[in-house]
């Protein structure tokens, strides 16, 4: 990510923006990492204001999760480059059923503990965020695992698989 010097223009229609997300209803954490974010980052301001213009709910949503992945990439980068394993084409669709058979758990966790909507109040974490969470075979972010966790009252262990490792 790189800087993202805002104008005194700028700033204030983020601002607006953060007043009309609070009227909505997004939580006030949720907000304040966006407004933080978007004052250094150009695509996060950016994804403000496309929400901002936004003219339905499910455009809205679907930026509102845009907008938290930013979020928890920006709170993952590390410090200084790191060296990640490689993994194989061949290996991908193994993985990616790995990661829907652990979501497909993690989701039946969620239900009996009040659903996405408690889970969403609970974590702080959107939920147009968390539905989209559950309904890919992305690899989650181990932000976003933590705040689940830490909603659901998990240990480490029962939420990190070795693919996070």
């Amino acid at each position: 990510m790189s800087i993202f010097i805002t104008s005194d223009e700028q700033k204030v229609i983020v601002y607006e923006i953060a007043t009309q997300m609070k009227k909505m209803g997004l939580s006030v954490h949720f907000i304040s990492a966006c407004v933080e974010q978007a004052l250094e980052y150009e695509g996060t301001h950016d994804l403000m204001v496309l929400w901002f213009e936004a003219d339905s709910e499910i455009e809205r949503n679907e930026i509102v999760a845009d907008l938290q992945d930013e979020i928890d990439a920006r709170a993952e980068a590390p410090k200084k480059p790191v060296k990640k394993p490689y993994v194989k084409f061949d290996d991908l669709d193994a993985i990616a059923k790995d990661v829907v058979k652990f979501k497909s758990a993690l989701r039946k966790v969620v239900d009996r503990n009040g659903g996405i909507a408690k889970l969403a109040e609970k974590s702080g974490l959107p939920q147009p965020s968390l539905s989209r969470f559950f309904n890919s075979a992305s690899m989650p972010r181990r932000a976003t695992l933590y705040k689940i966790a830490e909603a659901l009252h998990l240990n480490e262990k029962e939420i990190i698989h070795e693919w996070l490792a």
